[in-house]
């Protein structure tokens, strides 16, 4: 019964579908804008995400959250609508994507895995914005008897992180809906983001024949037969949904080229994050996303000599190759040639001056020796901007300002890191050691106390409800 549960609620969330004009979000009712608004599936977005950071389940890297911000744009940019959405990497193998309330989407990085080119990728990113756009999670939660939003928040957030047995009893609980009403509804929302999908596709331009591709490879991958009964299926059959799309495909007038050598070289840094690139021998190819491929597993293996001979081709063909650059520049400050290091980067920032990968490792150089720091500071003040949920950018900032002996900036940027992370009883220890110390102004220490309270109203316990508590207003 457990596993059944999972299904039901996960499955609402996980897209692996895709397939309609551009129509607006259904009219769900006034039950829907009672139980949850707009602010408030923001406000649990925000909070999973913290408890994804605070175990460690997210992918904090400039590279792929700036590809996945890039390819996430370009899929939104046609819809018509001014919220706010955030795409990012979880530290998985497994082939799963989730939406979850607030526009925040996680893509695991088994989908660079198994899917073979951007346009599959693309696919289930449109899916997945079908599922916000939509406001399914909220439809969920209107259909249901949990009306707590600090449950919801344990819920997801506890279903997402691996918590499942109490997040299932919780379910389980106080669900509310019967298991065919719950099968009912997941299966007419996967059938409405696949129809989404399919429009977003076709006005971004991707081959829609891919988005059929993806699902071949899913079919082959799937343990599950065709022959089950679909009444009892919370997603529609692979069979189906293939057939649905090479129907619309034949419609689509020259599709886009189905990938950016980004999505190549993206999916090497995953693979070796994931510690899943097998070692390899040294050995030159003529193409630089395979070359890259091997410096990174050469390097892995603590073989920089070899990895440095390879990187040194790519540069010689492409003297801009940003990947190639990025790493033999971390090779050399391994190897204390900081400045080599800072020049590689220094040129490539010549042709791209905006490339966040690019200047966060920079910035991060000149802290670690002690250099530009004002330089720095701004720098990455402007780099959190566009970056506000990536931790990593305030802790560079907060060693920023220690270098340069301003507590009060350094512990502020401390906060926001740690509140990123998930880590509130870290960030409270930071306030209350500032309110202690006498560096600080009258003033500097009554906003860190007002910041300490914003932080607690916009986590889940110990306040109920969140919403209208007096300490909260």
């Amino acid at each position: 019964m457990c596993k059944y549960y999972i299904s039901i609620i996960v499955l609402l969330l996980v897209g692996h579908a895709y397939s309609h004009d551009d129509a607006p979000a259904p009219k769900l009712g006034d039950t829907l804008n009672r139980t949850i608004t707009i602010y408030e599936e923001e406000k649990i977005g925000r909070n999973i995400y913290k408890n994804l950071q605070k175990n460690n389940f997210i992918v904090n890297d400039f590279f792929v959250n700036d590809y996945m911000t890039y390819l996430g744009n370009k899929i939104s940019r046609n819809i018509s609508s001014e919220r706010n959405y955030l795409f990012f990497i979880t530290k998985s193998n497994a082939v799963n994507a989730f939406a979850v309330p607030g526009g925040f989407m996680g893509f695991n990085a088994g989908l660079f895995i198994i899917t073979q080119n951007e346009a599959q990728l693309a696919g289930v990113v449109a899916h997945e914005l079908g599922h916000v756009v939509l406001r399914h999670s909220a439809e969920m939660m209107a259909n249901s008897n949990v009306n707590s939003i600090p449950m919801w928040i344990g819920i997801f957030a506890g279903l997402l992180a691996g918590e499942t047995e109490a997040s299932i009893a919780s379910i389980q609980s106080g669900i509310g809906l019967s298991v065919q009403n719950n099968i009912n509804l997941v299966r007419e929302n996967e059938i409405e983001s696949d129809n989404f999908a399919v429009m977003l596709m076709q006005k971004s331009g991707y081959d829609l024949n891919e988005m059929a591709n993806f699902f071949l490879l899913m079919q082959g991958d799937s343990n599950r037969q065709d022959n089950l009964n679909e009444y009892f299926m919370t997603h529609p059959l692979y069979k189906n949904r293939i057939s649905t799309i090479k129907k619309r495909a034949q419609k689509q007038i020259n599709p886009i080229k189905n990938s950016t050598d980004d999505y190549f070289y993206i999916r090497n840094i995953l693979e070796s994050k994931m510690l899943i690139l097998k070692d390899k021998k040294y050995q030159l190819s003529d193409d630089l996303i395979i070359n890259h491929r091997t410096a990174l597993s050469l390097f892995n293996s603590g073989r920089y000599l070899e990895a440095k001979k390879i990187l040194t081709y790519n540069l010689n063909q492409d003297n801009y190759n940003i990947y190639s650059a990025s790493l033999m520049s971390e090779i050399l400050w391994l190897e204390d040639k900081k400045n080599e290091s800072k020049k590689i980067l220094r040129e490539i920032l010549r042709v791209y001056p905006n490339n966040n990968a690019i200047n966060n490792q920079l910035f991060l150089l000149n802290v670690e020796d002690s250099k530009n720091i004002d330089e720095t500071i701004s720098g990455i003040n402007e780099l959190i901007k566009y970056n506000s949920y990536n931790p990593e950018a305030y802790k560079i900032l907060a060693d920023a300002y220690t270098k340069k002996k301003e507590l009060y900036k350094s512990k502020l940027a401390l906060i926001n890191y740690y509140n990123l992370k998930g880590n509130t009883p870290m960030a409270f220890k930071v306030i209350d050691a500032a309110a202690d110390s006498a560096q600080l102004s009258s003033y500097e220490k009554e906003y860190l106390q007002k910041l300490k309270n914003s932080i607690l109203c916009a986590t889940n316990p110990p306040l109920e409800p969140i919403f209208g508590n007096k300490t909260c207003n």
